[in-house]
């Protein structure tokens, strides 16, 4: 096991409600069914290396400054507006420019999470990818719909 983190996609209206109270946001989690259609906001553990080259490219997107805590345990709000953003600067950096700061060695160094990086049987970067792929689809589609989301970390 190890730590992962998704999205999942949310009204501006919710995501106020379950900033303000713990109640609703506990309700809201355990009633919670992903809006028909809606893509994959699961990134398993490929949030580091992702959040790594994120940084690297100097894109402005960072993981887990920009989300504001909730009041249920691991689990963060980004706003309709962060969400825009975000999706802007995602859209804009291509993955090819992300994996031009891909280093296995830098980021065994660096101790980037999960520590995979340099093992001779790992595909590193087909894996960032796969899971980059993700990551914008569910802020470009959480945009579309100016919507928030909710990001899970745990």
């Amino acid at each position: 096991m190890g730590a992962i983190m998704s999205f999942m996609r949310v009204s501006a209206t919710e995501l106020e409600a379950a900033m303000r109270h713990r109640d609703i946001m506990e309700e809201f989690l355990a009633a919670y069914e992903p809006p028909a259609g809606d893509p994959s906001g699961y990134l398993d553990k490929a949030w580091g290396g992702l959040n790594y080259l994120l940084e690297a490219a100097r894109t402005g997107v960072d993981l887990f400054f920009t989300a504001v805590p909730l009041p249920v345990g691991e689990y963060n709000g980004w706003t309709a507006e962060q969400v825009s953003h975000t999706a802007e600067l995602l859209t804009n950096t291509p993955f090819a420019t992300l994996a031009d700061h891909y280093d296995p060695a830098a980021m065994v160094a660096a101790r980037v999470y999960p520590n995979m990086w340099g093992l001779p049987s790992n595909d590193g970067l087909g894996y960032l990818r796969e899971y980059h792929r993700n990551l914008v689809a569910v802020f470009q589609h959480a945009a579309h719909h100016e919507s928030a989301l909710i990001q899970h970390f745990g």
